[in-house]
């Protein structure tokens, strides 16, 4: 091949690469790439948590009708159904699609507001893409893994962001097109409003948009103004035509959770309150300027020995390299023709819209009375500043433009901020990973141990056991386990932790008290006396207990937790039904592998049913399983089994290896011996080893 032809080539795929680069929807495709580098790569391991759980519920159980009547009372949404039913209809009810909708629907916002950035500020293509990546990692909001609870937020930025793009076309288009145009934009405000209030505030933005846009064909100030008024009224009207439905004219049947409270305390005292809204903006948009970055730099994260974390710090690398190699070879981004007048405009101008983000975005939470600084969940509040990671994005890539002028360092700066967010977004999933993998562990091993249950039992455990959940949901996942979705047949079920509902009232809960719950459209009335006292740390290699009042010699489990075993009413669980339970597999999919806890969950059933030859033939199949416990607590329901199948040698091996394993098992386990000699027939050789047994353990009578 001759040098002429190898140049020739060589031009060729220069050529390609540089349009590669510089085609205008290669900067999507690119943010599509960072998206699913930074929520995706864990999603198939992701489940459902907090408040997903009763949105699957109700739809899962009672179908459209329920999940509309739960949205009017519970969140006062009920047009929100509509995109509830349209998900639950496209993907069913496995976590995996709403966690995708979740992913397109971040990744689609960030879009659109480029394309409105592109439109407004077409020079400064490099810091629109700077905007469009920090946004789209921004490290604040970390309730991204609660799907279903938080994709109707996405939803709501995303219309938002649609409705105030279309403004924007309109404008640029005039006529007929630009009446069409502006048409579409008034129906995705209202159907953002209507589907989640969280960005109404932001509709108080357009006005600074139209004023930007209008500064180029307008250089009167009055007649400016008065295009901006004409131009921004038909939104403002469609805004006015919301709030005065939505307080005056939508039936809440539950009442108005959302009543702006600070709004109403403003007509009496206009100075207390306008003061104290504007302490609580600065502070607000301190933390989600500032709070979300020391997770980048967390000590956790530098624990190399760690393999998750030596995973994300390889992510982390090879996300900034890749990052940095796309900024810097980008054709668009390389030609830039700014003058400085127009650089310190845009500043100028980006600086005004991100103060109005931040000042104007969290405004529907305030007026209602909430606010970030001062809530007690400093990451459930996280929500309440999803408006406001724009804005304060916007001033990040203003700073870095204004103190880093040259192309090659800004690149480096974005590529390691984008980079170290994506670190941080993926040990978040893993948190919520771990979560769900605890989630099927516990329901697996309850459904197991509890084939059915007597309706109005509480299950109680003595805290909250699973981390991203609580008390409401946990009750909802049980519910939705034990319902008949056949037939719309609730079940009535709850989930309390002893710490944080009784532990003021210990005294009234250990004597009987009545237990109620009315929660969204659910009712709960049950006993603590007719509860079930489970304890569940699989961290310590244990599996699920379900505890009985035998088990209040347990040195194994806290005082409290002996003394709430006394009222564990294990005669809740309905033995009497063969059938086993099954986790839905259209919302758990495949149940986990058969692993030592699910022989011991059988036998801890077949003890109660009195299934004594059962229980030995479930520890011979474990055996050949290579399973076995790493608890000596564990060993009991096997250790009664073998006694009342009268193979003593079988007994006397399981009680030395039990209290072996475990330290503090003596108790216990001279308890269980006790009740095996009131239970089994006398012989010579049982009391023998019992009496061995007794005397190995210093059991005292």
């Amino acid at each position: 091949m001759s040098i002429k032809s190898e140049i020739n080539i060589n031009e060729k795929v220069i050529s390609l690469y540089e349009k590669l680069f510089s085609h205008k929807w290669a900067i999507p495709v690119f943010l599509l790439g960072v998206s699913v580098t930074a929520f995706g790569l864990l999603i198939p391991n992701l489940g459902y948590y907090m408040d997903d759980w009763h949105h699957v519920y109700y739809s899962y159980i009672l179908g459209s009708d329920g999940l509309r009547d739960m949205l009017l009372i519970g969140s006062n949404r009920p047009y929100a159904a509509w995109f509830y039913d349209s998900i639950f209809n496209l993907f069913g009810y496995k976590p995996l699609g709403w966690h995708i909708v979740a992913l397109v629907l971040r990744w689609a916002t960030v879009v659109i507001f480029w394309l409105i950035f592109g439109s407004l500020w077409g020079k400064f293509q490099r810091q629109n893409v700077y905007i469009s990546l920090l946004f789209l990692v921004y490290p604040y909001f970390m309730l991204q893994p609660m799907a279903v609870a938080y994709s109707l937020h996405w939803m709501g930025f995303f219309l938002y962001a649609l409705s105030l793009w279309l403004m924007v076309i309109a404008e640029k288009k005039r006529g007929y097109f630009g009446a069409v145009f502006v048409l579409i934009a008034l129906v995705a405000e209202w159907s953002h409003l209507v589907s989640s209030e969280y960005f109404s505030g932001l509709e108080l933005l357009r006005p600074l948009i139209l004023w930007i846009l209008l500064y180029r064909k307008e250089k009167n100030i009055l007649r400016r103004t008065r295009n901006v008024f004409w131009k921004w009224l038909p939104f403002l009207l469609v805004l006015a035509v919301y709030i005065y439905w939505r307080f005056f004219l939508l039936a809440l049947p539950g009442g108005d959770r959302n009543t702006p409270v600070m709004l109403l305390q403003f007509f009496s005292e206009p100075l207390q309150i306008f003061a104290s809204l504007f302490n609580t903006m600065i502070q607000d948009a301190a933390i989600v300027m500032f709070n979300g970055w020391h997770n980048v730099v967390a000590a956790k994260v530098l624990n190399l020995t760690n393999l998750f974390n030596r995973y994300v710090l390889l992510v982390i690398t090879f996300s900034f390299i890749f990052v940095f190699i796309w900024l810097k070879n980008t054709y668009g981004l390389r030609k830039e023709n700014i003058v400085a007048p127009e650089r310190k405009r845009w500043q100028k101008e980006m600086l005004g819209i991100g103060l109005g983000i931040l000042s104007f975005g969290p405004l529907p939470i305030w007026l209602i009375g909430q606010d970030i600084s001062s809530h007690k969940n400093q990451m459930a509040a996280t929500r309440f500043g999803l408006a406001s990671m724009l804005g304060a994005t916007l001033i990040l890539v203003v700073v870095i433009d204004y103190f880093i002028t040259q192309k090659g360092k800004a690149n480096i700066a974005v590529a390691l901020l984008v980079a170290l967010s994506i670190g941080v977004h993926l040990n978040n999933a893993h948190q919520y990973q771990r979560s769900w993998e605890k989630q099927l562990n516990l329901f697996q091993q309850f459904t197991q141990r509890v084939p059915d249950l007597e309706p109005n039992t509480a299950i109680i455990s003595e805290g909250e056991i699973l981390f991203f959940m609580g008390e409401y949901p946990t009750a909802y996942a049980l519910n939705t386990i034990y319902s008949d979705e056949r037939t719309g047949e609730e079940s009535n079920y709850w989930f309390y932790a002893i710490y944080s509902s009784f532990y003021g009232v210990l005294n009234q809960f250990f004597d009987g008290m009545i237990l109620e719950e009315n929660f969204l459209l659910s009712d709960f009335s049950g006993n603590s006396k007719e509860s079930l006292i489970i304890s569940f740390e699989p961290e310590l290699e244990q599996c699920l207990w379900v505890l009985r009042p035998e088990d209040s010699d347990l040195r194994l489990i806290s005082e409290l937790e002996r003394k709430a075993s006394l009222i564990s009413a294990i005669d809740r669980i309905q033995i009497e039904s063969k059938a086993p339970r099954l986790l839905p597999p259209e919302i758990f999919g495949k149940e986990i592998p058969e692993n030592w806890c699910s022989y011991y969950q059988k036998a801890d059933l077949a003890r109660q049913r009195g299934e004594w030859a059962k229980i030995t033939s479930l520890w011979e199949d474990a055996q050949k399983s290579d399973k076995n416990p790493a608890n000596g607590f564990e060993y009991i329901p096997f250790i009664e089994g073998y006694a009342h199948q009268e193979n003593w040698e079988s007994v006397k091996k399981m009680t030395r290896h039990a209290n072996k394993v475990s330290q503090g098992m003596a108790s216990i386990l001279c308890s269980t011996l006790y009740n095996i000699k009131d239970t089994t027939p006398s012989s010579v050789e049982r009391d023998n080893s019992l009496t061995r047994l007794t005397d190995y353990l210093q059991c005292q009578e």
